[in-house]
């Protein structure tokens, strides 16, 4: 994701509603995320029901309305993968 600058540029314009942005975050964290949730998506009828990529764009989407909101103060770029996989864990559990 670069500098920790570039890090806090990048939420900014995220948060401002810079469609380019989430999609540079989209492509920083989309995969990450996908593999928090395939781990972890172990029973045999939920993976029937739910793939990785439904919570992923589950939990971003979340994850950008709360950001537009300022919800969220990240400092650095694993911060917001901590976030991220946390938000897929629960969503997860929530199935």
């Amino acid at each position: 994701m670069g500098s920790k600058q570039e890090f806090v540029e990048l939420l900014a314009a995220v948060r401002a509603g810079d469609q380019d942005a989430a999609a540079r975050l989209v492509q920083g964290y989309e995969a990450q995320i996908r593999r928090v949730v395939r781990i972890r998506l172990t029973d045999p009828h939920l993976r029937r029901q739910l793939d990785s990529v439904d919570i992923c764009q589950s939990v971003l989407g979340d994850f950008f309305e709360r950001a537009t909101s300022g919800q969220f103060e990240l400092a650095s770029p694993q911060q917001l993968m901590a976030l991220l996989a946390t938000m897929a864990k629960n969503r997860l559990l929530q199935h």
